[in-house]
């Protein structure tokens, strides 16, 4: 089906009414491989701050996609609250990204500027994202609840990711190119979202963009395992 959604699909069980398992489903798959991948990180080096906060990011990003699915799964029972804290743990998650790929930043004078203003991104999509939740019938449309983390998050990953990517593969390691590939690994989802294409009732368009989403956690592994060398020559 484009253009348009298939019905939610529900699940009564024992008298309890959940809502969208498919979506719960590939929340937990991302759940799970964001604390994989978390637990890599820190047996790879617990020490580097590019290290310590790639690590924040994915558990964050996991347990946002947690907290998403809950969200989804018992929406019954929280209604739109229950979504809330999935948009505003993302953005806190591409913070932590953000200042990862900040700490490696070859030149130390512009390391302060860019932190200041990835912290000032953060605070003006949380405060504009309660304001949102304050202001607006969420309750007709919920993609207006999504708009402002959508934007926050972008400009945090076009940075971060696709703009130091390509100067780190330059500067330190062919292989940080997973990172900005992966960027453009997750351009698919836009489209998919615009135009709402979904393959069938159990697997719409946001269990689509669940697959780009995982194949862009392990992207950014394959980035980040480029600094595992440099990192331990420069602390001995």
């Amino acid at each position: 089906m484009i253009g348009s959604d298939f019905d939610k699909i529900k699940l009564d069980v024992w008298g309890f009414h959940f809502l969208e398992p498919n979506a719960m489903f590939g929340d937990l798959i991302l759940f799970i491989c964001a604390l994989y991948i978390a637990s890599k990180i820190k047996t790879t080096n617990n020490t580097h701050p590019f290290f310590i906060n790639w690590r924040r990011f994915y558990l964050l990003f996991g347990i946002s996609f947690l907290a998403g699915g809950l969200g989804h799964f018992l929406y019954h029972y929280f209604g739109l609250w229950g979504k809330y804290p999935s948009w505003i743990l993302g953005m806190v998650a591409t913070y932590y990204l953000s200042i990862a790929q900040i700490s490696i930043w070859p030149h130390e004078r512009h390391i302060h500027f860019f932190k200041l203003g990835v912290a000032i991104l953060l605070m003006i999509g949380i405060s504009t994202e309660l304001f949102i939740f304050v202001k607006s019938d969420l309750s007709q449309d919920q993609s207006k609840g999504l708009v402002v983390p959508t934007i926050i998050s972008g400009i945090g990953i076009i940075f971060s990711l696709f703009f130091l990517g390509f100067k780190y593969q330059k500067i330190y390691h062919p292989d940080f190119k997973f990172l900005w590939i992966a960027v453009l690994t997750l351009l698919p989802n836009a489209f998919i979202q615009s135009q709402k294409i979904n393959l069938a009732p159990w697997f719409d368009r946001n269990d689509m963009s669940h697959i780009l989403l995982c194949m862009s956690l392990f992207l950014y592994w394959k980035g980040i395992c480029a600094y595992k060398d440099l990192a331990e020559t420069s602390i001995a």
